[in-house]
C-alpha cells in the first residue's frame, strides 16, 4: 500500500471514528433546513397541543406572576393581525408569594402537556427580544422542569450575558450536566427567533437524544446523554422569565420578553 493511500484511509477512518465517539456526547452541528420554523418536520409528528395567543391565554395553564399585567397577550410587534404573549418581570416588584420566593412571569403548560420516558417529542416555539431588553442576570425562558423531583430542569434555554445557554440534565447526584452557549442573543434583539426541541427523555441514556435548532440551524445535538430524572414520566413545559439567581443589576428596569405560537408534538 502507498504512503499516499494509507494516509488517507487514515485521515478517513479518523473521522469516521471521532463522528462515532460524538454521538455519545453533546456536539454543535451545522445541519440548516430551509424551513427556520420546522414545520415540515412538526407534519411527521402527531399533536399533542398548539397555542396562537389569538383567544388569549388557555385557562388549563398555571400562571405564576407577582402582578396580573405581568403575563398578558398583545399585538405582536411585526405582524400587527397577529398575537403575541408577553412576560415581564421588574425589580421592584414583590415577588414573595411566587414559587420560591425568586423573580418569575412564567407558565406551566397543561396537563396534556408532559413528557414520557422514550417518547419522541418536537416543540416550537419562537421568542421575541425587545430592544429595550435588560440584560441583568442569567434569566431563564424555556424549561421542561422535572414532575416530583428537585433540582435542574433536565432541559433549559436561558439567556446569559449577551448569549443564550442551552442545558440539559439527568437528576443524577453525580451528573453536572451539560451546559452549552449559544451565540448571540443581543443580535436578536428587535426580531422573531424560531426554536425547535426535538426531545427523547431517557434516564439510562440508551435511547436518549436531545436536538435544538435555531432558525432552523442546528444548534446543539446530543445521543445517549441521560436527560430524564429516574422515573419521572410526567415531567412539563414552562416558558417565561425566571432568575433563579437574583437580580444582577442595582437598577436593570423591566425586562420583557415576548412569545410566539407554541405547539408540541409526539410520536
Amino acid at each position: 500500500m502507498s504512503d499516499c493511500i494509507r494516509r488517507w484511509l487514515e485521515s478517513v477512518l479518523g473521522a469516521m471514528l471521532l463522528a462515532f465517539c460524538g454521538l455519545s456526547s453533546a456536539q454543535q452541528l451545522t445541519v440548516r433546513w430551509t424551513d427556520p420554523s420546522m414545520s415540515a418536520l412538526e407534519s411527521t409528528f402527531d399533536s399533542m397541543y398548539q397555542v396562537d395567543w389569538q383567544d388569549g391565554i388557555d385557562p388549563a395553564m398555571i400562571l405564576q406572576r407577582a402582578n396580573p399585567g405581568d403575563i398578558t397577550v398583545v399585538n405582536d410587534p411585526v405582524v400587527s393581525e397577529r398575537k403575541a404573549l408577553q412576560v415581564s418581570i421588574a425589580k421592584n416588584e414583590n415577588f414573595s408569594q411566587v414559587a420560591n420566593g425568586l423573580p418569575r412571569a412564567e407558565l406551566v403548560f397543561p396537563e396534556s402537556v408532559r413528557f414520557a420516558q422514550g417518547t419522541d417529542y418536537l416543540v416550537r416555539w419562537s421568542t421575541y427580544i425587545p430592544s429595550a431588553y435588560a440584560f441583568d442576570s442569567s434569566q431563564i425562558i424555556t424549561q421542561i422542569h422535572q414532575g416530583p423531583a428537585s433540582g435542574s430542569p433536565p432541559i433549559m434555554l436561558t439567556i446569559t450575558g449577551g448569549n443564550y445557554t442551552f442545558a440539559e440534565h439527568s437528576g443524577s447526584q453525580s451528573d453536572q450536566g451539560t451546559v452549552f452557549s449559544i451565540c448571540c442573543a443581543t443580535a436578536d434583539q428587535g426580531k422573531w427567533v424560531h426554536w425547535a426541541l426535538r426531545y427523547v427523555p431517557d434516564a439510562t441514556g440508551d435511547h436518549a437524544s436531545t436536538q435544538l435548532w435555531k432558525d432552523g440551524t442546528s444548534v446543539y445535538a446530543s445521543r445517549g446523554v441521560e436527560n430524564a430524572y429516574p422515573g419521572d414520566n410526567v415531567s412539563y413545559l414552562k416558558m417565561g422569565l425566571y432568575i433563579p439567581g437574583g437580580w444582577k443589576q442595582k437598577d436593570p428596569g423591566p425586562i420583557v420578553l415576548l412569545y410566539g405560537p407554541v405547539s408540541v408534538a409526539h410520536r
